[in-house]
């Protein structure tokens, strides 16, 4: 077997290109697209060049999480000045604590106060959200949960769709839970079943259904009139 001198070469020459790589901590300076300048702490306050942040997914699924101006870094570099590195992500310090969250919390806060968390042990997902929640899907949207599901507004909640069907009991009461009022616009019709009011009046137009009365009532077959005010 032939020994392959050339790719010993070329390792060789890597590894001496990579002589003297280097962690470093600094701060971000500037953020122009996906880099990062970096005032390093240890090199008399020197700025390195735009470096590369790195990131979980960059080709066909993609994301991007990039420092802010002033936040604590480590960054790798190979050894050939401050050009040939990379901003491995952001560091908790004494200026920046942790914020002390346990273990099995999953955290992310943000600068606005919205805060959303995961706790693997108590399986619950928390979002405190400063501002507005859009979802959109091309396709089928699913809600489903083993227990109640609430949805409260202290202004309006709006369904809107050419159909709405509703499969199951229907409960109306007020916002604290009490007998509630309502009005419907359009026209209704109940194909199946009927309408009970068992303690309450039915009106249709000005006309009760429990008080209205006739006139032209006579004993015998005859019929009466239509209600008063029908």
């Amino acid at each position: 077997m032939k020994f392959d001198y050339a790719a010993l070469e070329r390792r060789i020459a890597a590894l001496e290109a990579n002589r003297g790589a280097s962690l470093r901590f600094g701060k971000v300076v500037g953020v122009t697209g996906g880099a990062a300048r970096v005032q390093l702490a240890d090199g008399q306050d020197m700025v390195s060049a735009p470096l590369p942040t790195l990131q979980r997914r960059v080709l066909k699924d993609q994301e991007i999480k990039l420092p802010d101006d002033g936040e604590p870094v480590a960054c790798l570099f190979a050894g050939q000045g401050m050009e040939a590195g990379v901003v491995l992500g952001a560091v908790y310090s004494k200026a920046t604590p942790d914020p002390e969250q346990e273990r099995q919390v999953e955290f992310s806060r943000f600068s606005d106060g919205t805060v959303i968390f995961y706790d693997r042990e108590a399986h619950k997902l928390y979002a405190d959200v400063k501002g507005d929640v859009d979802l959109k899907t091309t396709g089928t949207a699913t809600i489903k949960a083993e227990k109640e599901i609430l949805a409260e507004s202290q202004i309006n909640i709006t369904l809107r769709a050419p159909i709405i069907t509703l499969a199951g009991l229907l409960r109306c009461t007020d916002k604290d839970g009490n007998p509630g009022s309502g009005t419907l616009l359009g026209h209704y019709r109940i194909e199946q079943g009927g309408l009970d009011v068992p303690d309450a009046d039915v009106t249709a137009g000005a006309v009760s259904v429990r008080g209205h009365i006739h006139k032209g009532v006579q004993p015998g077959s005859s019929t009466t009139q239509k209600p008063v005010g029908g």
